[in-house]
């Protein structure tokens, strides 16, 4: 039987039509690895690491002296090292992201660093917390001085995504004479909006375990899944990683309070109290915050418009808190979700660069 004329029986592969973001390419520059004992952390309450990771992307150039030092804050559950692996199928990561804008000269060359700041229940904001240990003394103390004594490096930003976004902001804050300029890319603000819808499913699953020591204990023993908005395990140790960073029992090290009632579900307003105490939005509204902010050369803050923790919208509000404190700040938006990489490090990074003092090509 003859086929039909328009049946076609072999096709060839567009190869052509590869981009770089889809297929990245080897990396012009490299990741150094290193290893950080820290000081600081020894003897923190739940016995993590101190010995950890320090990966050092060091520009196509191989110098590094005087170039401008971007340390990037993983989002929660981030240990640092998979922002600087080479991408996975079809996505690149970031270190792809940025050697591909300095190669093509998109972006001045720099180095890059991602601290391991994790902790037995995810994450730790990059605050000191008598719960979790002084991880804001173990990035701004240890890890950041190391790297410029080691690699000559010159002035110095911070960013990230998520609760990477949320530290960068909060370091960059209360330590303007050591950044100089912050990116963050949906970070937790505005805690009104990020927080509390979380609360009723952390509520439901801790009672439903019978306490929250025996959901850990559960959770411990076994996989929680991704860590996604429909995930309740995930959503309640998310919600427990956050209160023993922003209210620990100061006097109980390694413990925390939760900022609703664990009988009545009802808020605590003490303990709310003192989350909002750490709101970027808040901090802002103070002098000490307000005055630091005016002192950074720039702030990036961007958002996607379907982030499914509202945090597109708690950018926006930020965004408005630094313009009233008279901060120099860019506030982008684009199509995309809490979990999709968007343009995000594309825009930021060239622009922190910039306001460094190293424009493209520099």
């Amino acid at each position: 039987m003859a086929r039909p004329a328009n049946c076609v029986t072999s096709w060839r592969v567009p190869t052509e039509a590869r981009t770089e973001e889809q297929y990245p390419r080897p990396l012009a520059g490299r990741v150094e690895p290193h290893r950080h004992q820290s000081r600081v952390l020894r003897g923190n309450p739940w016995g993590d690491p101190t010995d950890r990771a320090l990966p050092v992307y060091v520009p196509p150039s191989g110098k590094t002296e005087g170039r401008p030092l971007l340390v990037l804050l993983s989002g929660y559950t981030g240990s640092g090292w998979p922002n600087l692996e080479p991408g996975r199928f079809m996505e690149d990561s970031i270190v792809g992201r940025l050697d591909r804008l300095i190669r093509t000269g998109r972006a001045a060359e720099c180095v890059l660093i991602a601290p391991d700041a994790l902790t037995s229940l995810g994450g730790s904001q990059y605050l000191n917390s008598t719960a979790t240990g002084p991880y804001e003394e173990y990035v701004v103390e240890e890890i950041v001085p190391w790297v410029r004594q080691q690699y000559g490096t010159g002035p110095t930003a911070v960013l990230g995504t998520s609760s990477g976004g949320f530290g960068a902001v909060v370091l960059g804050l209360r330590h303007p004479e050591l950044f100089r300029a912050v990116g963050s890319n949906a970070g937790d603000a505005y805690f009104e909006y990020c927080y509390p819808p979380d609360f009723p499913v952390t509520f439901r699953e801790i009672r439903r375990a019978g306490g929250p020591e025996a959901f850990l204990e559960r959770i411990f023993r076994g996989p929680v899944g991704r860590f996604v908005p429909s995930n309740p395990l995930a959503r309640t140790l998310s919600t427990m990683a956050y209160a023993s960073c922003y209210s620990p029992i100061e006097d109980q090290p390694g413990r925390f309070e939760l900022p609703f009632d664990l009988g009545t579900g009802a808020l605590r307003d003490d303990v709310w109290a003192r989350w909002l105490a750490w709101d970027p939005v808040r901090l802002l509204a103070s002098d000490r915050y307000g005055e630091a902010a005016r002192r950074l050369a720039y702030i990036y803050l961007d958002g996607g418009t379907g982030d499914e923790f509202g945090l597109d919208v708690s950018a926006r509000i930020l965004a408005a808190a630094f313009r009233k404190a008279g901060a120099r700040v860019d506030h982008e938006e684009f199509e995309g979700g809490h979990f999709e990489k968007g343009p995000r490090y594309d825009v930021m990074i060239p622009r922190i660069l910039s306001a460094l003092g190293f424009p493209a090509g520099h």
